[in-house]
C-alpha cells in the first residue's frame, strides 16, 4: 500500500467519532482529467520508480526544479496543475529515455506525456519574444556567415573583458544566475581561425 492511500471503516454506534466528513480537494485535477493524453498521470500511485530509474533525477534530486511532486512524474504533474506559464521548463528537464515508462507499476508513459506537455508549451511560445528567442536568433544570424561569426567572436572578446575574473566569467548580465553556479570559461584570446592562419 502506498503512503498516499488510508482505509476507514466509517463510525461505530457509541466508540469513537460519531459523524465521517470526506473532503475532496480537486486542486486542478479535474483539468489533468480532460486531457486525453495527460489523465494517465492522476493514476500514479507516487512508489517512485520513475525517481530512482531516471538518469536526469537520481542525479539531480527530486525537489531540483521547485516541484512538490519529485522525478519524473512532477515533471508531468506539475506543469498540468500549475500551468505551463508557471511550470512549462519541468518537461524539458528529461533525455525522454524511456526508463521511467518501463518501471512503472500503473503503466503511466511518462515519455508520451512529456511530449505532449513540450508541444503544448511550444505552441502557447509561438509568436512570443523571450530574450531565449531573441539570442536564437542572433546566434543563428553570426553562425550564419564566416565574417559575422568572426565579429561576433571579436565582440565577444571585447564584451567579456569587464566580466572575466581569472579563468572564469561571473556576473554577465543575463546569465548572472547562472554563473552564480556554475562556470563560465571567457573566450581565448585568439580563435582557432587566427591560430591556423598563424601557423
Amino acid at each position: 500500500m502506498n503512503p498516499y492511500t488510508s482505509l476507514w471503516t466509517g463510525v461505530t454506534p457509541a466508540d469513537g467519532p460519531q459523524e465521517f466528513h470526506v473532503v475532496l480537494l480537486d486542486n486542478g485535477r479535474t483539468n489533468v482529467l480532460a486531457d486525453p493524453v495527460g489523465r494517465q498521470t492522476l493514476a500514479c500511485i507516487r512508489c517512485s520508480a520513475c525517481l530512482n530509474v531516471c538518469p536526469v533525477y537520481s542525479r539531480t534530486g527530486g525537489h531540483a526544479y521547485d516541484s512538490v511532486y519529485p522525478g519524473p512524474i512532477g515533471a508531468i504533474l506539475t506543469p498540468q496543475l500549475r500551468g505551463t506559464a508557471e511550470a512549462g521548463s519541468l518537461p524539458f528537464a528529461s533525455s525522454l529515455c524511456g526508463a521511467c515508462a518501463e518501471v512503472c507499476p500503473v503503466k503511466i508513459d511518462i515519455p508520451q506525456v512529456l511530449v505532449h506537455l513540450r508541444d503544448r508549451v511550444v505552441r502557447a511560445e509561438v509568436g512570443s519574444v523571450t530574450p531565449e528567442r531573441l539570442a536564437m536568433k542572433a546566434l543563428a544570424r553570426a553562425l550564419g556567415s564566416t565574417r559575422r561569426f568572426r565579429r561576433a567572436q571579436w565582440l565577444g572578446r571585447l564584451v567579456q573583458r569587464p566580466f572575466v575574473d581569472g579563468d572564469r566569467i561571473e556576473g554577465l548580465p543575463g546569465l548572472s544566475g547562472w554563473t552564480r553556479t556554475r562556470d563560465l570559461s571567457p573566450m581565448p584570446a585568439r580563435s582557432f581561425r587566427d591560430w591556423w592562419r598563424d601557423r
